[in-house]
């Protein structure tokens, strides 16, 4: 059974170094303790034998100390060298770990924490579920450890105490290990359990969302849509410029109700498998010459420039580029009807810049028409062109209060900032008004909710 799903990932970044700079308290422990026990000096334990690891003697009976030769210096810093490794090859590390602290305590008269690099392999394989590996490897300790210097001819037998504080140590080791595992996958249900429920809390808000949009926006746009269709069957003698209004307004609340009942099919089946909505994808960069061929049927003057592959941008950039384009056009479309309107849209290898201006058809030397200056409401065009970003939120507040199309403006940078690019807007020189984004391709990557660190 292996607790850990993750224990053949390579990490990177900050869990790689974090699970590299858990091995270096072992290592203090097991080359300083080791070394500073290996020169106390020892003495005759309760029968009267000399030798033997530090636990049976008695201190300060005059014996000489004992000096780690390179055979056993090698030993003891192998062991803890193979530790980096032990979150790819549990199994492999605990293996060698207990080869080299073996090694060791046969090399020479075991004394002090020379265990300590064994211990944190101990405690890694078992906490990742390899259960059989740390048994076998508890019995080889427990039976050659405590005999190492029987075996080697330093003491003529192990004693009760040795072998005892050996059983304590792997027990303790296991006890803990389990302890902390148990632990860890108790918090884990509970992070699942919270996620599980503000899942469904945000479910049911979505449907909430969803019903109201249907309700009543959704309402409103079918009627726009089945009065322009009357209009249009019973005013054949209308004028060519009133039919055309009525074509546009039902088309466009046509294409309104598709992409609204897209974003309701969204909302009430976010957890639906893919590929079985029939609904219209969401509009992205792809759809911009169809906004931009509605607008020219309302009457704007719409002129567009689109370079690059518009394919290779998707996901959140590519929506968020369109809605930007969109609330442009639809601004000229609402207050600058009289002005022409450029559409660019340069889709480069990393970034994706948009920029829509409008100005004026007619131009006076003091500056744009009264007309042009009418229309702006919102957009304070006496202000110069800022740089949205994150950080400026709360300006966006300011410039649009006291006018509903403030939301569309708020509505820009969110979308901007929500792809990770920024957002510039302000008056032209020539009277008009510009709208650039700069949308870098690709979505950031996002961490896991609920995702911790369980190494050993």
């Amino acid at each position: 059974m292996t607790t850990d799903t993750r224990s053949d990932d390579r990490p990177v970044g900050g869990r790689r170094f974090a699970r590299v700079g858990r091995v270096l308290p072992v290592a203090l422990v097991q080359l300083v303790g080791t070394v500073v026990a290996t020169r106390l000096a020892t003495g005759a334990g309760p029968g009267g034998v000399d030798g033997g690891p530090p636990w049976t003697q008695r201190l300060g009976d005059g014996v000489e100390p004992v000096f780690l030769g390179p055979l056993a210096w090698v030993l003891l810093v192998s062991g803890i060298v193979v530790l980096p490794f032990r979150w790819r090859w549990p199994v492999v590390v605990l293996a060698l770990t207990l080869g080299t602290t073996i090694g060791y305590a046969l090399v020479v008269s075991p004394r002090g924490p020379f265990v300590a690099a064994l211990t944190m392999a101990l405690a890694n394989a078992w906490f990742r579920g390899h259960r059989v590996p740390v048994y076998v490897a508890a019995a080889v300790a427990q039976v050659v450890l405590p005999s190492a210097d029987t075996l080697t001819g330093r003491a003529p037998f192990p004693t009760v105490t040795t072998t005892t504080l050996c059983l304590a140590w792997l027990t303790v080791t296991i006890a803990v290990t389990e302890l902390v595992r148990v632990r860890l996958v108790r918090a884990a249900d509970a992070r699942r359990a919270r996620l599980a429920a503000e899942q469904q809390r945000a479910g049911a808000e979505r449907v909430r969302i969803a019903r109201e949009l249907h309700d009543s926006v959704a309402h409103s746009m079918s009627l726009i849509n089945l009065q322009a269709g009357v209009a249009l069957h019973l005013g054949a003698e209308l004028p060519e410029q009133t039919r055309e209004s009525l074509l546009s307004i039902r088309d466009s609340s046509k294409q309104a109700l598709v992409e609204l009942r897209t974003i309701l099919g969204v909302l009430r089946a976010v957890d639906a498998p893919s590929g079985t909505s029939d609904r219209a994808p969401v509009a992205g960069l792809d759809r911009v010459p169809d906004l931009v061929d509605r607008a020219r049927a309302a009457g704007v003057d719409v002129t567009l420039h689109l370079d690059g592959p518009v394919d290779g941008v998707a996901g959140v950039v590519s929506r968020n580029a369109f809605r930007i384009v969109q609330e442009s056009v639809t601004n000229v479309m609402k207050h600058a009807a009289d002005h022409r309107a450029t559409v660019v849209v340069d889709v480069g290898a990393e970034i994706v810049d948009i920029t829509v201006t409008d100005v004026p058809r007619v131009s006076t030397v003091t500056g744009a028409p009264r007309a042009a200056e009418a229309h702006r409401g919102h957009r304070a065009s006496s202000r110069p062109a800022r740089v949205v970003g994150p950080d400026t939120e709360a300006a966006w507040s300011t410039r649009s209060s006291g006018s509903s199309q403030g939301n569309g403006l708020v509505g820009m940078h969110e979308r901007a900032a929500a792809a990770g690019g920024t957002l510039a807007v302000g008056p032209t020189p020539d009277g008009g008004w510009s709208v650039r984004a700069r949308l870098p391709i690709g979505e950031p990557a996002r961490p896991t909710i609920g995702e911790q660190e369980t190494d050993g």
